[in-house]
């Protein structure tokens, strides 16, 4: 109870009239601020210690897959380098050591109920948890674009040799010694991309100079008849 309630009256400026003026109320504004304040803090408190565990649950298994992807990378990255000649394959680093250490720490942290230590941490390992897990994937797919490459040209060369048998002219022989030459290049390690793009390249040129008088329809032909 306040022993004098007038002293926290505050008179108008300039005003003689009676009860001219209002309570000054900024120390009570104050402290129900800083009370606020201290509310959120034990809120946040309560969320980290209820949800530690999934969250820390979630974390490893982002940084285990990171870890899975960048493993696939650097066994992808030998594969490249044995089977594709003169291919720039980027560099793939190790492990991300310092995550795992702080992941450590963060799961010490809960096990010693040092809520207000782990809450920041914990958004921050979330945070560069996703980044290394999108950066090992990136890596992934800018080591094996060589490998993808290839697999188009191949998937490109077949897929021309199925539209030439059945035109009927899989035994041609220019057409089947271009086929051979760009599927030697491209089934031979290593291989050589810019090679086998050209080969690839000259078979579809000849391919389609071949099947163009005999994509002449009926019509066409009745067209070509009556002129004569």
């Amino acid at each position: 109870m306040v022993s004098d309630p007038l002293a926290f009256w505050k008179p108008a400026g300039g005003s003689s009239a009676p009860g001219g003026g209002s309570p000054d109320t900024q120390r009570y504004d104050r402290s129900a601020r800083a009370l606020e304040d201290v509310r959120r803090e034990i809120e946040a408190v309560l969320d980290v210690r209820q949800d530690a565990e999934r969250r820390l649950m979630r974390l490893r298994d982002v940084l285990s897959r990171a870890d899975r992807t960048l493993a696939e990378a650097r066994q992808a990255r030998g594969e490249v380098l044995a089977k594709i000649a003169a291919s720039e394959v980027p560099a793939v680093s190790g492990p991300p050591t310092a995550l795992h250490e702080q992941l450590v720490a963060a799961a010490d942290y809960r096990r010693r109920s040092q809520w207000h230590r782990l809450s920041p941490l914990l958004e921050s390992l979330e945070q560069r948890a996703d980044d290394e897990l999108l950066r090992a994937r990136e890596s992934l797919t800018a080591v094996t674009a060589p490998l993808a490459v290839r697999a188009e040209l191949r998937g490109r060369l077949d897929a021309y040799k199925a539209k030439v048998a059945r035109h009927g002219m899989a035994e041609d022989s220019m057409l089947v010694e271009r086929y051979d030459v760009a599927r030697r290049m491209l089934w031979s390690a290593p291989c050589d991309l810019r090679a086998a793009e050209q080969a690839v390249l000259r078979y579809q040129q000849a391919a389609a100079e071949a099947l163009v008088p005999r994509q002449t329809g009926p019509a066409d032909e009745g067209i070509e008849g009556g002129t004569k």
